[in-house]
């Protein structure tokens, strides 16, 4: 079971990184093109603001994934450092819960959030091929999407962790995986 966890985990990583930094690149792209149409055209383009901030919502939420997966955002590294066995796996486990509980929190109003934007539109942006606006609800979809894939990666890191603490895994220096 395990190992078919780490499976599934090693590709949402892997394509949510990837994502994310492809994400960036556009993001970066887009602000580019937001200071030269700006300030050397004067002739600033109205869309690049709006874009660029929606990508950057989209980037972080994604890239959450690969934060939770590491394990840098709560941590407890002094404590994991001195404990041992079964004390261990219990901090893992505390540290996972608190995590899956925020990410729970995030996944259900992230969701409420769709559902109460997906009527209002984007300003300053139409919708390229249909000239229509385009729905908030789709920025605010980046919260329940990068919820969702991150509780696959605190779920996967604290079962290897676990796993680890308990003498059932080799140690490792690193659980970052290759993108």
């Amino acid at each position: 079971m395990l190992d078919l966890l780490r499976r599934a985990d090693r590709q949402v990583f892997r394509w949510s990184l990837r994502l994310a930094m492809a994400l960036l690149v556009v993001m970066a792209c887009v602000s580019l093109w937001q200071v030269i149409s700006r300030f050397l055209l004067e002739q600033p383009a109205a869309w690049t603001e709006i874009t660029a901030r929606s990508l950057n919502v989209w980037m972080v939420y994604l890239g959450l994934v690969a934060t939770f997966r590491a394990g840098a955002l709560i941590s407890v590294e002094l404590l994991l450092a001195k404990a041992k066995g079964r004390f261990r796996a219990a901090v893992v486990a505390a540290v996972a819960g608190l995590s899956l509980g925020v990410l729970l929190v995030m996944l259900w109003f992230g969701i409420d959030m769709v559902q109460r934007a997906r009527f209002q539109m984007l300003a300053g942006i139409d919708n390229p091929f249909t000239g229509g606006g385009i729905s908030i609800a789709l920025v605010y979809l980046a919260i329940p999407v990068g919820a969702a894939l991150s509780i696959v990666a605190v779920v996967a890191r604290a079962g290897e962790e676990i796993a680890r603490s308990l003498g059932r895994l080799p140690p490792e220096s690193a659980v970052i995986h290759e993108v």
